[in-house]
């Protein structure tokens, strides 16, 4: 719980840096590029994240590796102070909070799709935008396939949850005759 309220902190300053200058997707982009480079290069991860190795040699690697890579000032900053500050493990939950952050500021949702097959494009780009219509909001949507639908599909979309599987149908069908 702790975790979470620190990573709260450094997220909305992070969010502050972004809106003052005017790239909230663009740092969106760069934490998630970092991200993926850590997962990619675990020799990489691990020369920043352990502690047994000196604090200046761990900011040396990062900013490096960073500045190559065509991070911009703010965020290699921003990884410094991590690193200095020992919190550079809450990356994951500061990540995710900014995502909420950024997507709270840029007016949208993130969900998933689940369906019994995969759909094509045409069918998922109107059943996004139909759902995105719904939202009022711009929607980025992942399809996962999910065989035990019987039919239909069914879509989390923030913490609420549209079900028009044949289950979903059936099972309201269900508590409606047991009403009754």
């Amino acid at each position: 719980m702790r975790e979470r309220v620190v990573a709260r902190r450094y997220a909305k300053a992070l969010m502050e840096i972004g809106y003052r200058e005017k790239r909230i997707e663009e740092i969106h982009n760069e934490l998630e590029g970092i991200q993926s480079m850590f997962e990619k290069y675990p020799e990489f991860r691990k020369a920043v994240f352990l502690t047994i190795y000196p604090l200046e040699n761990r900011k040396k690697i990062l900013n490096k590796v960073l500045e190559k890579a065509g991070f911009s000032v703010s965020v290699i900053r921003f990884f410094d102070i991590l690193v200095e500050k020992d919190r550079i493990d809450l990356l994951p939950t500061i990540f995710s909070i900014y995502q909420e952050l950024a997507d709270k500021a840029q007016n949208r949702v993130r969900g998933t799709l689940y369906t019994p097959e995969t759909l094509g494009k045409g069918d998922f780009e109107k059943i996004k935008e139909a759902l995105s219509m719904y939202m009022g909001k711009e929607l980025i949507l992942k399809e996962d396939k999910d065989p035990s639908l019987i039919g239909g599909i069914r879509a989390r979309i923030g913490g609420i949850i549209i079900d028009g599987s044949v289950r979903g149908k059936l099972d309201r069908f269900r508590e409606k005759l047991l009403m009754a």
